[in-house]
């Protein structure tokens, strides 16, 4: 198996495989049109408004399916190194074209903050978005690296294959369904990730969008806290009793002491979360910070943090 492949197609995707093809989604893309009545009447025109502002309040959450890839490595040493930089001249670039091209969303590359020796070191964060986008991803790496391999001159070429040809040292992949995400204008370098055992996914989402959602939405759009993205997701694959955790919130921050403190300029009224805490048993499972080391955004841009 080449290193391009290798780095494609781990273990744990190939055995989850059949999951996305036993869910059975029709997922089409619909018009609104709106055409006004010639003759307007009082009643027509709340109901009208009443219909857009429905509309609107629907975008607050994700469109579903929004899949997401974690996938977590041990690297240290030399071939921490030869990593960075495979990701920085090799695999950012393939980030961006397959995000330009609109075969993935995001791709990120992130590093632990503490925590144990034991545990990864290196996360990376790729948004794939669509089921299409998904049932594609296989075939999608693949493309856009022999399309970068191919731009490239003879000589680079061959300098970057034999970078490429290194241990990817994965502890673990899991792939996750993003359901809500708020975020204001501001760098994100930093991601505080609460990892918990969920005990209903679907109630959780729909208390994290009611509950939480709308007070950090509110609270990053005042300025009453420094954080710049709230996200939730949960975990479609792997899934089980066997696994400690099933879902993932995610605050993103701009400096590392705002991680710290939560961000606060001062002390919050923290709205009721006790059907959350019962959801999670009571606390987190852990909560991990990871820097962002290199981003590529919606937009297909690069960023080196």
């Amino acid at each position: 198996m080449s290193p391009v492949r290798a780095r494609v197609v781990p273990q744990a995707l190939n055995e989850s495989w059949g999951l996305f093809y036993c869910i059975n989604i029709l997922v089409s893309k619909r018009d609104l049109y709106l055409y006004p009545p010639k003759k307007s009447t009082m009643k027509k025109t709340v109901s009208l408004v009443i219909t857009m502002l429905i509309c609107i309040m629907s975008f607050a959450q994700v469109a579903q399916p929004y899949y997401l890839m974690h996938d977590y490595r041990k690297v240290t040493g030399k071939d921490l190194k030869v990593m960075l930089e495979n990701e920085e001249h090799f695999w950012s670039k393939v980030g961006q074209l397959l995000v330009k091209e609109g075969k993935l969303t995001t791709w990120n590359m992130l590093e632990r903050v503490g925590g144990p020796e034991s545990e990864p070191n290196i996360l990376f964060l790729i948004g794939i978005g669509s089921k299409q986008n998904m049932h594609d991803l296989n075939e999608t790496f693949d493309y856009g690296a022999k399309k970068v391999m191919a731009s490239m001159g003879k000589d680079e070429a061959v300098f970057v294959k034999r970078g490429l040809n290194i241990d990817a040292n994965r502890v673990a992949m899991a792939m996750l369904n993003m359901a809500n995400y708020e975020s204001v204008e501001g760098k994100r370098n930093y991601v505080k990730m609460n990892y918990s055992k969920v005990s209903d996914v679907a109630k959780m989402n729909e208390l994290q969008t009611k509950v939480w959602g709308s007070f950090i939405k509110k609270s990053m759009a005042s300025g009453a806290v420094n954080q710049k993205t709230w996200s939730t997701s949960s975990v479609v694959s792997p899934v089980g009793t066997g696994y400690d955790w099933n879902y993932v919130s995610a605050d993103g921050y701009t400096n590392y002491e705002d991680v710290l403190d939560g961000g606060w300029s001062t002390p919050p009224t923290i709205p009721d979360l006790t059907e959350i805490g019962k959801l999670i048993g009571g606390s987190f499972y852990k909560s991990v910070t990871w820097k962002v080391l290199m981003s590529v955004n919606n937009k297909g841009e690069y960023t080196k943090h």
